[in-house]
């Protein structure tokens, strides 16, 4: 890794002119070896003692050799060169009107051993800063941003943004104020545009090289090369445009003891880009698209505490919040062709005899009105006590025990009511401790894996726990959550009987750290010395049941960490 910078400060030219150019080049090298476990042989060889018994002598043919059974799997090179230029702008006018202002132009290339599509972004941008009297704030933002991962006519995007600010403690009536030292109010708007930063360009086909095959005899023939069809292009889509509006507070109390930023927002989302699912037999099961129209409303906010603090001891809290609602303003044809593969993905669907496990998902559907998160398929009344069936509720509220993908409405949503984290820090002298934990509330989570590997396991074929049997319906007037197991072979499809709340708690990080005293860096010729000792992931709960098969991202990891300044 390498970064290379430089720095102008040009007052001599004009007062508060700067300039400078930054370069890096990141080279990764990832080494992917697989290791087989070699057992040792022997051969079995047979003697007669003194006494003329038969023995038996085992002599060993082939040692355990670890490091000669580590083989090369793969190795992935990746090339980042980087390149940022601006030119800047900062004064201040009869004390009051502060002016800044700020050109960049950045540029990124990354390179895939491998992969001709190498992906390149370029940006221009104008920042503009305005403030009088350190009360009154105004910005404004202009950025033509360019990407090769859609087609020379739809490479570049203009996007625009601005805000407002009022800071209400330089104001008269609360300048000197004992509780309040600082007020703010703001306000931004803007268009955004991404490109959803994928790994590949999004408009071409790609092939790879999977294989040779050879014509003729071994000393006169001729090799051909076969390559497969990886991934569909779209040369017709664009950038994913998105218009802002926030708005928002901050307030400092007690010289910052507490600190409380507040704000919301309403975001509306022009050409998602998303993937669309197409039948496989087409070559590829997805490509991507521009979908429609999504709004999404919500609010964020963040707390300080500093509880207590002397020369020696330092204790503060923090917490943060967030809640999210996305809704489905209008959908595209694309969307539409989608909600109709998926109709049509259950035209087979037997309730007699349907064993496939295909029939037991919940698929994703769109329809205005509804949430990008919700989970589909019918609402469930239980399990009959008289005969083991599976009672459900159709959209027009008649009961039924006959599933149907034509009855689907949501009955989920895997968005959370609320999440954010929380923690604290603890310090004495140079010795400190920092926590982190992680939360969810209020969101659902469809367990597929309990439909699969309880409900309609294979009892012939897999190993299956104890509530296969003990949950079921086995006779009339049981009360159960599970299904008469006499009738596992037909696939149950997906209904409100499997989702689940999905309430989490992790205890993401734990960090301690030393930072060593002036007078000890001196006597090792340092200008700073710090160690830290940092564990992740030492905690995780959650309100649905770990079933084999869920994906619970947890990996618990332990770093030193030692940080020297000469």
């Amino acid at each position: 890794q390498t970064n290379i910078g430089l720095k102008f400060d040009l007052d001599m030219l004009t007062k508060g002119l700067k300039a400078g150019a930054f370069l890096s080049f990141d080279n990764y090298d990832y080494l992917q070896l697989s290791l087989s476990k070699v057992y040792p042989t022997y051969a079995i060889k047979t003697y007669r003692d003194f006494a003329g018994e038969e023995q038996i002598m085992y002599t060993q043919m082939k040692k355990t050799d670890v490091a000669t059974s580590q083989s090369r799997k793969s190795t992935t090179l990746q090339q980042t060169l980087g390149w940022n230029a601006f030119a800047g702008y900062e004064n201040t006018f009869n004390q009051k009107h502060d002016v800044s202002a700020r050109l960049t132009y950045m540029y990124s290339k990354t390179t895939n051993q491998g992969v001709t599509q190498d992906i390149i972004n370029a940006n221009y941008a104008l920042r503009l800063n305005y403030m009088y009297d350190r009360r009154y704030a105004v910005e404004a933002d202009m950025a033509l941003m360019g990407s090769n991962r859609f087609k020379p006519g739809n490479k570049y995007f203009f996007s625009t943004a601005g805000g407002l600010a009022w800071i209400l403690s330089n104001e008269d009536f609360l300048k000197d104020n004992e509780y309040v030292n600082f007020l703010k109010l703001k306000t931004s708007a803007g268009i955004l545009g991404y490109d959803r930063s994928t790994e590949h360009l999004l408009y071409e086909r790609a092939w790879s090289q999977d294989g040779s095959f050879r014509f003729g005899t071994t000393n006169n023939g001729a090799t051909a090369y076969y390559s497969t069809f990886v991934r569909a292009g779209n040369p017709n889509l664009k950038w994913e445009r998105k218009y802002t509006l926030d708005y928002g507070v901050e307030i400092g109390l007690w010289h910052d003891k507490i600190y409380l930023k507040a704000s919301a927002y309403d975001e509306r989302t022009i050409d998602l880009i998303t993937d669309y699912t197409i039948p496989s037999s087409t070559g590829f099961t997805s490509y991507k698209e521009n979908m429609g129209k999504v709004k999404n409303t919500g609010v964020e906010l963040e707390l300080r505490a500093r509880l207590y603090s002397d020369r020696n001891w330092l204790f503060q809290l923090y917490g943060s919040f967030a809640r999210n609602k996305n809704t489905i303003i209008e959908i595209s044809q694309a969307m539409r062709d989608y909600n109709k593969r998926v109709e049509e993905l259950f035209s087979g669907y037997n309730p007699e005899s349907s064993s496939d496990s295909k029939y037991a998902k919940t698929y994703l559907k769109y329809y205005e009105g509804a949430s990008l998160t919700s989970i589909y398929g019918m609402k469930s009344l239980g399990i009959s006590p008289t005969n083991g069936k599976e009672i459900y509720l159709r959209r027009n509220g008649d009961v039924t025990d006959v599933w149907s993908a034509d009855e689907w409405t949501i009955i989920g949503d895997t968005a959370p009511k609320g999440q954010g984290s929380f923690g604290y820090t603890l310090s004495y002298k140079q010795l400190s401790m920092f926590a982190s934990f992680l939360y969810t509330f209020g969101g659902d989570a469809y367990n597929n894996t309990l439909v699969s590997y309880v409900e309609n396991a294979d009892i012939k074929n897999d190993n299956v726990d104890k509530r296969v049997l003990l949950d079921r319906w086995q006779k009339p007037g049981d009360i159960t959550t599970m299904k008469d197991i006499r009738d596992r072979n037909v696939t149950t499809g997906a209904s409100s009987r499997f989702v689940q709340k999905n309430n989490t708690l992790q205890w993401s990080s734990l960090t301690m750290s030393y930072n060593f005293r002036p007078e000890q860096l001196k006597k090792l010729h340092l200008s700073g010395l710090r160690l830290s000792f940092t564990m992740n992931d030492l905690f995780y709960w959650s309100t649905i049941r770990q079933e084999r098969g869920l994906d619970y991202p947890y990996s618990r990891s332990f770093n030193l960490t030692t940080n020297i300044i000469f």
